[in-house]
């Protein structure tokens, strides 16, 4: 079975449909969850084999092209509390400046060897922007970063509207996706950090962004944290349109 991003998520959808079906779900027990187990597994040992070497070829290509980028999220994370990939992470984030974003970008990373997979966008990508790229069987989320004039510059993730399974379901039944604001304490200036066995860009704020991001304590590992934590610094951005596009 070809376990790629794309049959996954299709495997997941038909399988989310269906169970809606009243007597349905428990039957699908036995075939959905290992095939889902193996999928996850199978992600995983393609990130440990390759994540790096993905990362490093990613690194390239946005030198090569003159566009500034910082690791984000549990990748920024790891870099600055373990110097590396923290252990449940199975994919990459990084951020880019909205202002950086062009057809040329998307161009240049495809011939470097990452396939756009998705992207979301807010009304029309100029005030909010998410894609995913996938290199070596690793994904890479690239976060875009906006100052809009707040106090603090911010990105967008994006959910589904009263908890549809999949932002495909979504798009159908309502047009539209939600977009979470996330207000960062990030500037534009960055600098070069330790990351396994090479150097990489984070932002010169980090321990700043870490702490909006997981609180006071993000130095310590905690097996119990929880994304959805209420967090003042992140709001569903509802009186904004939101879409979701698969390649």
């Amino acid at each position: 079975m070809d376990l790629n991003s794309k049959w996954y998520h299709l495997m997941l959808e038909m399988a989310n449909k269906a169970a809606k079906i009243p007597g349905v779900k428990w039957l699908l027990k036995p075939l959905y969850y290992p095939i889902k187990k193996r999928v996850e597994r199978s992600q995983r040992e393609k990130f440990l084999q390759n994540g790096l070497q993905v990362l490093q070829r990613f690194d390239e290509c946005m030198e090569q092209n003159g566009i500034e980028y910082t690791l984000a999220y549990g990748t920024l994370l790891g870099a600055v509390r373990e110097k590396g990939f923290i252990k449940h992470d199975f994919d990459i984030d990084v951020y880019v400046w909205g202002k950086q974003y062009s057809e040329q970008m998307v161009s240049a990373l495809n011939a470097a060897g990452f396939e756009l997979i998705h992207d979301f966008k807010v009304e029309d990508g100029s005030i909010g922007r998410e894609e995913t790229y996938k290199c070596e069987g690793v994904a890479i989320d690239v976060f875009y970063v906006y100052d809009d004039g707040g106090k603090y510059p911010y990105c967008c993730d994006f959910t589904t509207i009263d908890g549809i399974p999949t932002f495909n379901q979504c798009m159908q039944k309502h047009g539209r996706v939600l977009a979470r604001k996330t207000e960062l304490p990030i500037t534009e200036q960055r600098i070069k950090s330790p990351f396994e066995t090479i150097e990489l860009y984070i932002p010169a704020t980090a321990c700043e962004v870490l702490e909006f991001l997981y609180g006071k304590n993000y130095m310590i590992p905690d097996p119990n944290y929880d994304p959805n934590t209420p967090n003042e610094h992140i709001r569903i951005w509802d009186e904004k349109a939101a879409y979701y596009r698969e390649m």
